[in-house]
């Protein structure tokens, strides 16, 4: 079956659906979350979805992600920690993060709220902003990463985060109200646990280093892609770069890359009537047999295959 990845967003009775997971991957990336009044919004992947994993990415807004079945492999900044069913992870701004079951073929299921520090505070002036929100954006104050289900912490958490999603997810009238005060509450509570710290030179570069990386390769996916121009970009050995890499990303170069070109395959797949070798050739892969191998081997099916079973759904509009 096709996915379908609902995208519940601040605005009254609009609902916007994604077909596959990867518009809904660059949705997260490239596109605000909410709007400028209202900065937050929700997701929710279940398990007809067949979401097999989050591809390391990053955005501007801060996240609480809540694992709803299954064990997973979470790369949050520098950290690498497993979270269970019920556990509810913080990614904070601009921060890079990923995740992968543990268990390989298990698909995804989780809920998420991504939002913008600006729902939280007001001005430069702002109380809140200023003892609290900047010091956490620049790694002065650290929070806690991982929520535990069954902690006091965690209690306290995903009772926000349930008040926050159900709001976000029903809208009924007033709803910003008892979203932003849910929001401010779950942060406050994860303040309250954080301790001073500061992120080191190294860790930061190092985290731009791997952004500048993904940026290459998203802006140059369609051509010939190496790991030793993915080193320069970085400005590292392409031993050390290829480390760092699968540390933050958990996939290798050449596995990113082809999961960037797949991504691009699948919307073509979807929305155009290309030949399957000019889909590949378009997305960077230079052997029809190679594109091939690489996609049934993430999909399970060719690339012909998979456009018929798209061709046997109707997909609602």
């Amino acid at each position: 079956m096709s996915a379908f990845i609902t995208i519940l967003t601040t605005e009254p009775k609009k609902e916007v659906r994604f077909t596959d997971k990867n518009q809904f991957d660059r949705m997260r990336e490239a596109r605000r979350h909410g709007d400028a009044l209202m900065p937050v919004m929700n997701y929710c992947i279940r398990r007809e979805d067949r979401f097999h994993a989050l591809d390391c990415h990053w955005h501007s807004e801060m996240e609480l992600f809540r694992v709803m079945q299954g064990t997973l492999t979470v790369q949050c900044g520098t950290d690498l920690f497993e979270a269970h069913a019920g556990d509810i992870v913080f990614f904070n701004s601009g921060e890079l993060h990923a995740a992968v079951p543990v268990e390989a073929g298990e698909e995804l299921y989780f809920e998420a709220i991504v939002f913008s520090p600006d729902l939280l505070c007001s001005t430069a002036n702002d109380i809140i902003r200023v003892k609290y929100i900047q010091p956490v954006l620049d790694g002065e104050l650290t929070v806690p990463r991982l929520i535990r289900a069954g902690t006091n912490l965690h209690e306290s958490v995903s009772a926000a985060f349930q008040t926050a999603y159900t709001m976000l997810e029903n809208r009924p009238p007033f709803f910003e109200f008892p979203v932003k005060a849910a929001m401010l509450s779950a942060f406050g509570a994860l303040v309250q646990n954080g301790v001073s710290a500061r992120i080191s030179a190294s860790k930061r570069a190092a985290a731009d280093s791997i952004k500048a990386a993904i940026a290459f390769i998203q802006e140059n996916y369609r051509s010939a892609v190496s790991v030793q121009q993915l080193a320069h970009a970085a400005g590292m050995s392409e031993g050390h770069f290829c480390r760092v890499f699968k540390q933050y990303t958990l996939k290798t170069p050449v596995q990113f890359i082809n999961g960037v070109r797949l991504s691009h395959a699948l919307e073509l797949l979807t929305a155009t009537n290309l030949r399957v070798l000019d889909i590949a050739m378009d997305c960077g892969f230079n052997s029809m047999s190679y594109f091939i191998e690489v996609f049934r081997t993430e999909y399970d099916a060719t690339p012909l295959q998979y456009r018929k079973k798209l061709e046997e759904i109707k997909v609602p509009k």
